[in-house]
């Protein structure tokens, strides 16, 4: 089994440290809530790397992102 992105963040933060505990988990998960709102650069990147696409690039990433958390969008 593959480890979530909030683990995967956790692992990336704490290193070696890393134990899995709920409040490592919560700081990786509320470091991905920050990423939730892409930046004005982000999404100029994004759109145009998704010109074909008909789905606009904020669509996209708030979707990937509500992936990673476990959210329903």
């Amino acid at each position: 089994m593959t480890d979530s992105l909030i683990e995967r963040v956790a692992r990336a933060f704490w290193g070696d440290e890393y134990d899995g505990s709920e409040y490592q988990l919560r700081g990786a998960r509320a470091a991905i809530e920050a990423m939730r709102e892409p930046t004005e650069e982000m999404m100029l990147a994004g759109e145009r790397a998704n010109e074909p696409l008909d789905s606009p690039a904020y669509t996209t990433w708030r979707a990937m992102i509500d992936a990673a958390l476990g959210d329903k969008p």
